[in-house]
């Protein structure tokens, strides 16, 4: 195993955020430890260009948890490090038609959160935890999806209740699940406060997109959160979405940056990009006529598709203030994501 000076435990490594978190903590000097189910799954990160590029060598091991959600599942594999970035959390797609949100997304995301509060504990040398939340644990699923808040502007403090099954639909579920882990984090932290000997940051994204390098396959690229990007301009219509996004490299960095201990401990930082106006998926269409007008032009985007944005008025400036960089553009995540999927599509003939 790695030495313990500065080790940092990484959960959830192979999936689009936390693969990219990989990549930052290596470009900055951290030795890692990425858990990961299976030696497959270790195969794969092992693989994007961006890593091979690195050539980490021993800077970067793998430990194989089979069940996240086990008791003790991390006490093993988190041994030695001094810091950790928690990211792996159900998804969505975790979902089966049939089956309990409860069971499938809401009690897996606590119970994984919980796992790695009381594995760093029992390790003894983690200095601090930093948690991959959503801006969905911070604003009610209404405000979040009806874009009418009287005014209000959503910032880091922001909390709300949690709210119990029946839900109207997975979103509504997985949000339900991001309120739940943050809600139950605070509770664990508060109840530990006299004996415990980290702290914790936990990171609030918006939609995230841009380029994901795990992807090799262009119909693959389409799917998860890059989708509110891609299916309109390649002629899917799409349903109202809330306009708040945020570049994969932003949240990336986020996590890394907030491993310094200059970077203060127990809050959040939101990360949405826009300002208060935030994102307009709309303007996806506009932007690729702009930037990629050969693609449109030959038909590979048909670049006539629609989305509806819902209004969010989100204040990450404080975020960015404390975190010392400003978050890129929607153009910037659009010009990514795109671009990466025609790339895709070229090499797939």
């Amino acid at each position: 195993m790695l030495a313990m000076e500065n080790l940092v435990f990484i959960t959830g490594g192979s999936g689009h955020i936390g693969s990219r978190v990989i990549i930052d903590a290596l470009q900055a000097g951290h030795s890692i430890r990425a858990a990961v189910r299976s030696q497959a799954k270790a195969d794969r990160v092992l693989a994007i260009p961006s890593i091979q590029a690195l050539n980490p060598g021993k800077k970067l091991e793998f430990a194989v948890v089979p069940d996240l959600l086990v008791d003790g599942a991390y006490d093993e594999a988190i041994k030695g490090a001094t810091h950790v970035i928690h990211v792996a959390s159900p998804i969505p797609d975790a979902h089966k038609e049939g089956e309990s949100y409860q069971t499938t997304l809401i009690d897996p995301a606590v119970k994984g959160t919980l796992n790695i509060l009381e594995a760093a504990k029992k390790a003894g040398s983690v200095k601090r935890i930093v948690i991959t939340s959503s801006v969905v644990a911070i604003v009610s699923w209404k405000d979040f999806t009806s874009g009418e808040t009287g005014g209000t502007a959503f910032n880091e403090k922001s909390r709300t209740s949690f709210a119990p099954e029946p839900y109207d639909n997975t979103f509504e579920a997985y949000s339900a699940s991001k309120v739940a882990a943050l809600n139950e984090t605070e509770k664990w932290l508060e109840n530990q406060k006299e004996t415990n000997s980290f702290d914790v940051v936990n990171i609030f994204p918006g939609f995230v997109i841009g380029r994901d390098e795990l992807t090799n396959d262009a119909a693959d690229a389409r799917r998860g959160t890059n989708m509110v990007v891609l299916g309109p301009v390649t002629g899917l219509e799409m349903s109202y979405t809330p306009g708040a996004s945020v570049h994969v490299r932003d949240v990336a960095l986020a996590h890394v940056k907030s491993l310094d201990p200059k970077i203060p401990g127990n809050q959040g930082y939101l990360l949405t990009s826009g300002g208060l106006k935030g994102t307009h998926w709309e303007e996806a269409l506009d932007l690729v006529a702009l930037h990629f007008p050969g693609a449109v032009k030959a038909g590979t985007l048909s670049n006539n598709g629609k989305i509806l944005s819902i209004p969010q008025k989100i204040d990450a400036s404080a975020s960015e203030k404390a975190l010392g960089f400003q978050y890129s553009s929607f153009e910037e995540q659009v010009k990514d994501v795109v671009g990466h999927y025609l790339e895709l599509v070229a090499a797939s003939k």
